[in-house]
C-alpha cells in the first residue's frame, strides 16, 4: 500500500511544472518584512505599499480592500499596543506565502497570546489575497511542547531538500490528510507517521500511538473534511481544510471549522506536527468564506 501510494504520487510530482526559486524567495522576503512591521512601530502609512488597493480578504473580521486591512492593523495596535508578532515558520510556495506566528505581549512565554496562521497570495510583490486562522495559545500541553517551538532535531545541519522531494511532500501531505481525516483510512498512520511523532497540538501527547488513539475523536464517522490549501517548502508542508461535524452540510462554506496542519516530513514520514483550528462564523465582514480562492489576476487599482 505504501509503495503503491508513493509511486502514484511520484508520477504526479514529475508532472508538476517547476516553481521559480527567485519568485518564492522574493515573495517570502516581502511577507517577512510585512510581518515584522505590522505589529511593530512602523508608521501605518509605510505598510500601504504591501497591499493591493482591491485586496481580497478571507479573514472573516476584515472587509475587502487595502484601507480595511490598514484599519484592522491600526485597531489591533490600539487595543493591545504591547503585543508583537513573532514569526515561527514561513513556507513560500509559488505565489503563496504562509506565516505561522505568535501574537503576544509576552513573546518569551510561548504558552501565551494567539496562535496565528496567515496565508498571503502575491502578484508582482504585492499582497492581493489573504486568509487567516487563529486560536488562543494554551497555557498547558499534554506533550510538553508549545504550539510554536521546534522539537525535532537533525543529526547535524538540516539537509537541503531538492525540488522534486518538496513536490512530493506537498502531494503526500494532501493525500494522507484526505485519506486519514476524510476517508478514515487510519491504517496509513502506521506507515507514514514516525513512531516518535512530535506533537504540538496541546491535547494530544507525543508519539504515533497517541495520534492513533485520538483519530476516532478527530475524524468520527460521518464527519466532513475538505482540503483547500496545500503548500510545501523544504521539510515543511501545510494543509488547510474545512471540517464538518457528522450531519453537516458539505456545501456550506459558512459552517463547521477551519483547521490547518503544519507537518515536518523527513524520509517521507511525518515527524512533527503543529496546527490551528477555529469555528467558522456564519457571516464575514467581506462576504467571502474562509475557504474560497477568488483572485484572477486583476491588479487594476493597485
Amino acid at each position: 500500500m505504501k509503495r503503491q501510494l508513493l509511486a502514484t504520487l511520484l508520477a504526479l510530482t514529475l508532472a508538476q511544472p517547476a516553481l521559480a526559486d527567485d519568485l518564492r524567495a522574493a515573495n517570502k522576503a516581502v511577507v517577512q518584512e510585512l510581518s515584522q512591521a505590522m505589529m511593530g512601530n512602523a508608521p501605518l502609512e509605510s505598510l500601504r505599499h504591501y497591499f493591493a488597493q482591491n485586496l481580497i480578504q478571507h479573514d472573516p473580521q476584515v472587509a475587502d480592500g487595502r484601507e480595511a486591512m490598514l484599519s484592522w492593523i491600526a485597531t489591533q495596535r490600539v487595543q493591545a499596543p504591547a503585543r508583537t508578532l513573532t514569526v515561527k515558520h514561513v513556507v513560500a510556495d509559488g505565489d503563496f506565502v504562509f506565516v505561522h506566528a505568535q501574537l503576544s505581549a509576552t513573546p518569551s512565554n510561548e504558552m501565551s497570546g494567539q496562535n496565528r496562521y496567515d496565508i498571503y497570495r502575491l502578484d508582482h510583490g504585492v499582497v492581493v489575497e489573504h486568509w487567516a486562522y487563529a486560536d488562543a495559545a494554551p497555557t498547558r500541553s499534554a506533550n510538553g511542547n508549545s504550539e510554536f517551538n521546534d522539537a525535532y532535531k537533525y543529526n547535524g545541519p538540516a539537509p537541503a531538500v531538492p525540488a522534486e522531494r518538496v513536490h512530493l511532500h506537498r502531494q503526500l501531505a494532501r493525500t494522507l490528510s484526505e485519506e486519514v481525516f476524510s476517508k478514515r483510512n487510519f491504517g496509513l498512520v502506521g506507515r507514514f507517521w514516525n513512531a516518535g511523532y512530535l506533537q504540538h497540538n496541546p491535547w494530544v501527547p507525543n508519539g504515533r500511538a497517541a495520534l492513533e488513539g485520538a483519530l476516532p475523536y478527530i475524524a468520527p464517522p460521518g464527519a466532513g473534511y475538505r482540503v483547500v490549501h496545500t503548500l510545501a517548502e523544504g521539510d515543511l508542508a501545510l494543509v488547510c481544510a474545512q471540517g464538518q461535524a457528522p450531519g453537516g452540510n458539505p456545501r456550506d462554506e459558512f459552517s463547521g471549522w477551519a483547521v490547518c496542519d503544519l507537518y515536518r516530513m523527513v524520509n517521507l514520514e511525518m515527524v512533527e506536527h503543529w496546527d490551528v483550528g477555529q469555528d467558522v462564523p456564519s457571516a464575514s465582514a467581506n462576504g467571502h468564506s474562509m475557504f474560497s480562492s477568488l483572485y484572477r489576476g486583476n491588479m487594476s487599482g493597485r
